[in-house]
């Protein structure tokens, strides 16, 4: 029976490394044991049968492989026992529209869990400011109202019990296993903490130490970013723009960041 995880978020949230993490967490798995399929579909194989992680195999548009169009025929032809995708940038009202048009993702009767990944937002402004720079691209096309709106949208369903939803905080997962083994717990997986010390394969590594850390993910302080960033003027900017973003921010990850 396959088990269906669809994990949204925003870029620079940690979304991709909190992917590739929960699809490691099954019987037998220890180590990363990703192999690559397609630049945007990858694969782990145990005696239980193959795992499925696909990258935004939803999202459509002229920056994204065309091969993307055939994901409902490549998931039914592999039958996975697990499929894990991503999916980004988005409003969860999207989210969940997008994989009601998938067969692969909500054409049986298993449906899928939706796991929304959450960064407070001093340290995600950071990240995003930091790879704006480190990718040469104009802010505007990585932080704008837009995205913002989108991002405040992901916090909407926090503690809300008629949605269906899972909510994971990135700091928390970050820096604590036994918050990492209550979402497995939650999400009915095998905790075995496998890849967590991998670099994300997805984004170009992180903003601040690009590829670095590939396999020492740990010594990366992901949490004080920000602390970084306090003379940069691009950020203090975008911070005073938004700083009620960092109240909604504050009440789920505390005004200690």
């Amino acid at each position: 029976m396959t088990k269906k995880i669809v994990v949204a978020g925003m870029h620079r949230t940690g979304h991709h490394p909190i992917a590739v993490w929960l699809l490691h967490q099954q019987k037998n798995i220890y180590d990363f044991s990703i192999n690559t399929i397609a630049s945007w579909l990858f694969k782990v194989q145990t005696d239980n049968g193959i795992s499925i992680l696909a990258n935004n195999p939803l999202k459509r548009g002229p920056e994204e492989h065309t091969d993307k169009l055939k994901f409902d025929d490549i998931i039914a032809d592999i039958s996975p026992n697990r499929l894990i995708l991503t999916h980004e940038q988005e409003k969860i009202s999207q989210v969940a529209l997008s994989c009601a048009h998938s067969s692969a993702v909500s054409g049986s009767n298993i449906k899928p869990e939706i796991v929304i990944v959450l960064r407070d937002f001093k340290n995600w402004l950071a990240s995003c400011v930091k790879m704006s720079q480190r990718d040469n691209k104009p802010i505007e096309q990585i932080v704008n109202d837009t995205k913002v709106e989108n991002y405040i949208d992901h916090f909407k369903y926090v503690n809300n019990k008629e949605t269906p939803t899972h909510h994971i905080l990135y700091n928390q997962w970050v820096t604590d296993i036994n918050y990492r083994a209550e979402i497995c717990d939650k999400l009915g997986l095998k905790f075995t903490d496998a890849a967590i010390n991998q670099l994300s394969i997805f984004g170009g590594g992180s903003s601040f130490d690009g590829m670095k850390h590939i396999k020492t993910a740990w010594e990366m302080d992901v949490n004080t970013r920000y602390k970084t960033m306090e003379y940069d003027q691009t950020y203090q900017t975008l911070l005073q723009k938004y700083k009620h973003v960092l109240d909604i921010s504050n009440e789920v990850f505390g005004k200690q960041i």
